[in-house]
């Protein structure tokens, strides 16, 4: 892994994660970040990273969407969902998106870079507090085809 994008409308946490790359990932070029998810998919679709973390509360395109429209154009691109909204919904939306980690913000990040670590070694990494529910989706298979929205 390369390249990363981040999408995080919250102007603090894009910074703090930018410095978070820099420090922890020296190796992976930061391609850009934004706090719009409609620019943010612009960016994507453009630079084709090879990680984006995304969270997904955001103006324009929702991260759940950006997740879905990123796998259908690129499949092999690492989308982890960093956000604080850990829903059922939300979480099954993204498992059923073939996202490659979903992780709780209040987790820190420490666990956000335990989550990287493993894309890097192309396996998936959810939150513990929400894997045993990840295990359960996976269960139950999707049930469409496409995302609700």
């Amino acid at each position: 892994m390369k390249t990363a994008y981040i999408i995080e409308d919250e102007e603090i946490l894009r910074n703090l994660l930018s410095t978070f790359f820099a420090t922890t990932f020296p190796d992976i070029e930061l391609l850009g970040m934004t706090g719009d998810g409609g620019e943010g998919i612009e960016q994507c679709l453009e630079l084709a990273p090879d990680l984006v973390i995304v969270d997904i509360q955001l103006p324009e395109v929702n991260g759940l969407e950006i997740l879905h429209l990123l796998k259908r154009k690129y499949p092999k691109i690492k989308i982890l969902i960093f956000t604080g909204k850990t829903s059922h919904q939300t979480v099954k939306i993204a498992v059923n998106g073939n996202a490659d980690g979903f992780i709780n913000k209040i987790s820190g990040l420490e666990e956000l870079e335990k989550a990287i670590r493993a894309v890097e070694k192309d396996e998936q990494f959810f939150s513990p507090e929400i894997y045993d529910e990840v295990v359960r989706i996976r269960k139950e298979g999707p049930k469409r085809s496409r995302p609700p929205f």
